[in-house]
Parts: structure tokens; C-alpha cells; sequence
């Protein structure tokens, strides 16, 4: 199949023209070898300009019903920066697993420059206006719509949640825990995936699909919620015995004996999320557990803040806010006890004073001490998505003239101004939110989406933040794939101090860190359901017509 993505690339002035011919050989579901064919003529003027170059690439590939199977490496001999907006964004778009620095044999992809005078791409001026092509559709879904897109995460968290544990020697199944019988090799059965551990992805899912449910009104959504804390605080005691006794680390070490906050603050906020709807003596017993953890274990600075001991010995991360600020805000409401949202406040005023750039408006990614004051900044995407979720979910928690709340919402409305201006064409934002060369991130476009729909839903934000949070569900929907997975997140990035190690993060669909983009769906749904807030829908095909949006009267 040969097509004709783009017309022409031209030369700089005084530089001949180049003409690049791409070969990709593919392994989709038919089994069909896909070309795409550049050319250009020399003197001749360009149809599209770099960006809408990728962006028909994408279109192109989305038409093809098998496109979200293919596997996308390029290695094209063409400008670096050229390539990194370029192939990184498709790759990434198209849901490759493996990232581009490491060639894993899905595709070949071969360049050919036959002159190199630099280029530079440029729209073509035509007479007429046209209607815009847009790469992702310009549109107001429908609630109906957002919600079978989230219900596929769901049924595939829940198909791929294995709930039983096995001899990792024999793959026999034990059937239920014996404290007079321990089996050193048994583990949580990892054949369906990673949905079953006790970790801060897991977390974020549980709270969502509980956010979903109460956004639809349907209890399902919550079920399995319920199984997962049940098969844990069944097995859980067992294993932790069995490591007191034989001293051998198992899948439950990280929960019985945590040392950080990504192995308690989330996963324990959902807990108490189903705690207070079921009791159940065992969660609460545990929760009291994760709370003197948090509260008077964790290592904190001086002034309370909650700090880590690595990379540097006095070290902050942004991540950090949503971990301990879900937990303090959900405990506060579980104990009536004022001193957890104080302490929430707290860490997200102190976190911003060291971590917010006021110039910028964004969160860096991490801050050491021992930078004298003088710490590089790096505007990671899903950093800054932690830091707006954890501002949503407290000031959604406390009462308005709650101490220090006002603050807060400053933080919030700032970052969510900035992020509105980042936002790419196509709905999503970089994985380094200003470097518009790293690939379009997804999971950490939801969170901003969910922020902005929240903020919008909420009052905090005006109802003119709405046309972004919906244009960024429909990038981030474009990415959800057929079998409920997700496409072009970011794996797990540690705070680092050097643009290198964030260009070049893997992204791909394998992955737990999904719960985000369940988490933006049901938002989006409150907003599409919004009574407050009435959204005029673009016109199809229409060369001139944008999303509006205004406030209803109160009732």
C-alpha cells in the first residue's frame, strides 16, 4: 500500500531540495506491508509543515482498522529534532511497547536524504479556505460514548486481575492460607498481569473505578474493588507470618514493611474509600497501621514536609503530594479529625514553595537540598499531574473557608492556566510539558484533563477551561485501544537532573498506570451531564467553528 502523506518537504534557501523515501515493514493482523511515499520537487511549494506532517501520518494510520497492533520503530537520517517530534509522537500514538532507542524488529524503517540543505516545512496559502483536518476529531462526545470507552478499562483490569495464589515452582494453585503450613515459594499468581498487587497504580485504579460509579450511579463498577481488598487482607496475614518466620522477602514485603509513601498513600486513601461504604474490622486495622506510618514515621523536614531520602539525602518530589495528600484528605474524613486536612494543606503549600516555578507555572519534578538553591527544572508531565490531582482531591474534601484552602486554589487555578496553553493540538500534552520535541504523554494528559473538567465542574475554574478538558478526553480516548489498555504512557521515571534521561522514557501500553484516564472519563461525564454549564458543539465540516461554552443561571 503506497500513500501519499505529504506533498513536499522543501530546502532552506539557496539548498537543494531533499526527497525522503520511507519503507515500513510491519507485522499487522493481515499480514500487509504499508509504504509511506515522500517526495518533492525541486523549487515546488510544501503542502503541510513538519507538525501536520506527523498528524497525517497518525490520520492515516488510524483509518487502518489493525493500526493500534502495530509495533512502530523509526530510524530515519534526518535532523534530530525532526525526528524527536515526528517518530516519537508516532510511536508512542500507535501503541509501541518498546521505545524508540531500542530497534525490537516490529518495523524497518530506512531514510534516504539526497541533499542536506536543512528543511523547512511551511503550510501551503491557498485562495479558498478549507475545513481544518483534524488529526484527532474536533467534537463534543456524548456521556454514552465516554463511559464505553472508560467500561473497556475496566473489563480489562478485571479480565487480567488474577485472584489466587501459586507455587511459582509447581503453578499449583493454594487454595486458601494455612498458619500451620507455610510455603516459602508461593506468590501472587502473575499469569494475568500486575492488577493484584498492593502498590500506588492500584491505588489510582480502585479510587477510579469508585469515581466512575458514583459518576454513573452503578455499583458494579465497584465490585472489583471489593474482591481485590478482600483476596488482600486474606493472604496478607499469612504472608507477612511467613516472613517473620523464614525471613524471606515475598510479593507483601513492600505493604508490611513500607518504606515510602508510593507503598501506603494511594492504595490506603482507596481503602478507606471502602471502608466507610462496608466496614470491615480488618481495613480499619491496617488503615491505623498506614496512618502512624504516615504521620509519624515517614522521613519529613524539619518543618513537616513530607521528604525522601533519594537520589540526594534531602530530596522532594512532586509525586509525593497526591501520595500523602489522598491519604491525609480521606482520613480526615474518615476520623472527623481536622488535623489530617491541616496536614494535607500543609504539604501542598510547603511542596509548592520549594517545587513551584511561579514564572512558569508548572511543578519540577524534584528538589535537593544540596542544590544551593540553583536546581534545574524539569517540567515532567505526570509530576505535574500528581500535583493537580492532589490539589483536587483536597480542595474537594474540606470545607471552602477551610485554614490555608484559599491558597490552594491559587496553586490550582495557576497550574491549570499554564496547562491550557501547553496543551497541543491534538489534545495532549508532552511528556515534558516545555519541550514540545518529547512525545505526546497519555497519562498524564488524562490527569489534566480530569483537573480541568473537576475545576470547571466544581466552580474552582471558569466554564471556559471546559473546550480543553473535552478536546484533551478526545486525545486521550483516541489512545484507548480495542482491548481496554492504553497507549503511549510513560513507564516509571524516577527524579532525575538531566534532559537525556526524561527525552527518552519508554511509553507504551503494558502498563498499570491506567487509572488516570478512568479517572478523566468519569469527570468528563459530570461535565457532558453538567446542568451548570451548557456546551455548543462545533458544526461538522465547517471551515470556522469552535466549542463554546457558558454558564447556566442557577437555578
Amino acid at each position: 500500500m503506497i500513500e501519499t502523506v505529504c506533498s513536499g518537504i522543501t530546502g532552506s534557501p539557496g539548498a537543494a531540495a531533499a526527497r525522503v523515501v520511507w519503507f515500513a515493514m510491519m507485522r499487522p493482523q493481515r499480514g500487509s506491508i504499508r509504504r509511506y511515499f515522500i517526495s518533492t520537487s525541486q523549487g515546488g511549494r510544501p503542502c503541510a509543515g513538519g507538525k501536520l506532517f506527523m498528524m497525517r501520518i497518525v490520520a492515516f494510520c488510524r483509518q487502518c482498522d489493525d493500526a493500534h497492533s502495530l509495533g512502530l520503530n523509526t530510524y530515519v537520517l534526518l535532523s534530530q529534532r525532526f525526528c524527536n517530534q515526528v517518530f516519537s509522537h508516532l510511536a508512542s500514538i500507535m501503541g509501541n511497547t518498546t521505545p524508540l532507542r531500542r530497534h525490537a524488529g516490529h518495523a524497518v524503517v530506512f531514510a534516504a536524504l539526497f541533499s542536506l540543505g536543512g528543511i523547512v516545512a511551511a503550510p501551503v496559502l491557498t485562495a479558498a479556505s478549507v475545513a481544518p483536518e483534524y488529526p484527532i476529531p474536533y467534537v463534543v462526545p456524548e456521556a454514552s460514548e465516554v463511559e464505553a470507552s472508560v467500561a473497556r478499562i475496566h473489563g480489562y483490569v478485571v479480565a487480567h486481575s488474577s485472584f489466587r495464589v501459586i507455587d511459582k515452582n509447581t503453578g499449583l494453585e493454594i487454595k486458601a492460607p494455612d498458619f500451620e503450613k507455610f510455603a516459602p515459594d508461593a506468590v501472587i499468581d502473575p499469569s494475568l498481569g500486575a492488577f493484584n498487587r498492593w502498590d500506588y497504580p492500584i491505588g489510582v485504579i480502585l479510587t477510579s473505578f469508585d469515581h466512575l460509579a458514583t459518576v454513573t450511579g452503578k455499583d458494579a463498577y465497584r465490585e472489583h474493588g471489593r474482591r481485590f481488598f478482600e483476596y488482600t487482607f486474606t493472604w496478607m496475614p499469612w504472608f507477612r507470618a511467613m516472613q517473620e518466620k523464614t525471613g524471606k522477602r515475598n510479593d507483601y514485603t513492600r505493604m508490611v514493611r513500607m518504606a515510602a509513601l508510593d507503598h501506603c498513600g494511594a492504595i490506603t486513601a482507596s481503602l478507606i474509600r471502602a471502608h466507610m461504604r462496608q466496614p470491615d474490622p480488618r481495613f480499619r486495622a491496617w488503615i491505623n497501621v498506614v496512618d502512624d506510618y504516615i504521620s509519624h514515621k515517614q522521613f519529613r523536614f524539619e518543618d513537616g514536609t513530607l521528604a525522601r531520602q533519594r537520589p540526594q539525602a534531602r530530596s522532594l518530589w512532586t509525586d509525593d503530594m497526591y501520595m500523602g495528600v489522598s491519604f491525609l484528605v480521606q482520613m480526615g474524613r474518615l476520623t472527623g479529625d481536622a488535623k489530617y486536612w491541616h496536614d494535607a494543606v500543609r504539604q501542598v503549600v510547603q511542596l509548592s514553595a520549594r517545587l513551584f516555578d511561579r514564572n512558569q507555572e508548572l511543578y519540577d519534578h524534584g528538589w535537593s537540598e544540596n542544590m544551593a538553591g540553583y536546581d534545574p527544572r524539569f517540567y515532567w508531565g505526570r509530576a505535574n499531574g500528581w500535583a493537580v490531582l492532589a490539589m483536587a482531591e483536597l480542595l474537594s474534601g474540606v470545607p471552602e473557608d477551610f485554614p490555608g484552602r484559599a491558597k490552594v486554589l491559587d496553586l490550582f487555578q495557576r497550574t491549570c492556566r499554564r496547562l491550557v496553553e501547553l496543551q497541543d493540538g491534538g489534545g495532549l500534552w508532552h511528556n515534558l510539558l516545555d519541550r514540545g520535541e518529547t512525545y505526546l504523554e497519555t497519562s498524564a494528559s488524562a490527569m489534566f484533563t480530569f483537573a480541568l473538567a473537576r475545576g470547571v465542574n466544581e466552580g474552582w475554574l471558569s466554564p471556559l477551561y471546559a473546550p480543553t478538558a473535552i478536546t484533551g478526553w478526545n486525545g486521550v480516548a483516541a489512545r484507548i485501544l480495542e482491548d481496554g489498555r492504553v497507549s503511549g504512557i510513560c513507564e516509571g521515571t524516577t527524579y532525575a537532573h538531566d534532559s537525556t534521561y526524561y527525552f527518552y522514557r519508554g511509553a507504551g501500553s503494558d502498563t498499570t498506570f491506567i487509572g488516570t484516564v478512568v479517572y478523566a472519563g468519569a469527570e468528563i461525564i459530570q461535565l457532558l451531564n453538567n446542568p451548570r454549564v451548557q456546551i455548543t458543539r462545533p458544526k461538522p465540516n465547517a471551515v470556522n467553528s469552535a466549542m463554546q461554552v457558558r454558564a447556566m443561571a442557577a437555578d
